[in-house]
């Protein structure tokens, strides 16, 4: 097993960059199922997978963020949850060997727990405990639960998670800074709300990815809050910029060395593993990567 926390002990690491954006460059049409393509188009989601450890990224996350039951079963897939879990750990292991570690992705449900929603937070366990059995049974060396909104769907997350031996979990939530100033996700969690919290429950680092008007210097205040309750590994995965809609297509305009650059404040502020979310691309983290190498 790749052991990437302890690598962030040593040094600044280097995640890989945006899935969903590399998917439709690489072919997925509006409204399809991307996590189908780890059943469907292997050789293709391989590929987008070795551009990012060709720019130099320590570790790759698999193709598996929605990748639950109630995702999938908007497409007819909801009995593939073990097949397309499974697929995408083989499929990045494939790619990343022994040179970079793997990252089972765990996303949001798709829906609100109850009262405020429909899922019973049992079922939830349940659902969240198959996807994370499945990732790890299929090589993963560690899970990491992403782009969450609420206290109640990542503190369940990082306990399936648990229950399903992930050797280390990394839990990380979407941000946006609000017209006061300040930081919360799209259900009013604070920074050190959700620190305190997913800690608590198991998780070894916390995180902040996504975001739909964060700039770098916005996820370096999160990690500021974040280093205010603790002192444990942060994880940061940054957007190229805020999106425009084009053509019914998001379109994300920031360059790969202004990504980096402004990564800067972010390492300073202490997190010590950096990558990309939406719009980032290979050229994203190669800037990254070589901006880090010569600060090392």
């Amino acid at each position: 097993m790749f052991d990437l926390l302890s690598l962030a002990d040593t040094r600044t690491v280097v995640l890989d960059g945006a899935m969903g954006t590399e998917l439709q460059r690489a072919g997925l049409g509006l409204g399809e199922c991307g996590t189908a393509w780890n059943l469907d188009y292997p050789e293709r989601l391989a590929a987008i997978h070795a551009a990012y450890v060709e720019a130099g990224c320590d570790a790759v996350i698999t193709n598996s963020f929605g990748a639950n039951k109630w995702v999938l079963g908007r497409y007819g897939l909801g009995g593939e949850v073990e097949a397309a879990n499974r697929a995408s750990a083989r499929i990045a292991r494939g790619v990343a060997r022994d040179g970079a570690c793997v990252l089972g992705d765990v996303g949001p449900c798709g829906g609100l727990l109850r009262p405020l929603g429909a899922i019973d937070p049992g079922e939830l366990l349940d659902e969240f405990t198959r996807q994370a059995g499945a990732l790890v049974g299929g090589g993963v060396d560690g899970i990491i639960v992403e782009t969450m909104s609420a206290i109640e769907e990542v503190t369940i997350a990082v306990r399936a998670a648990r229950a399903a031996g992930a050797p280390f979990v990394i839990a990380s939530m979407a941000f946006d800074r609000l017209p006061n100033g300040r930081l919360r996700t799209m259900m009013g969690v604070s920074p050190e709300q959700f620190a305190q919290a997913a800690l608590a429950e198991g998780a070894d680092a916390i995180g902040a990815n996504c975001g739909t008007s964060m700039t770098t210097a916005d996820f370096a205040g999160v990690v500021e809050a974040f280093r205010q309750v603790t002192d444990r590994p942060v994880a940061v995965q940054a957007n190229a910029g805020t999106p425009e809609l084009v053509d019914g297509q998001a379109v994300y305009r920031l360059s790969p060395e202004a990504l980096a650059e402004g990564m800067r404040a972010v390492v300073a502020a202490g997190a010590s593993l950096v990558g990309g979310c939406c719009g980032t691309t290979p050229a994203h983290i190669a800037a990254l990567a070589r901006l880090l190498k010569r600060e090392a």
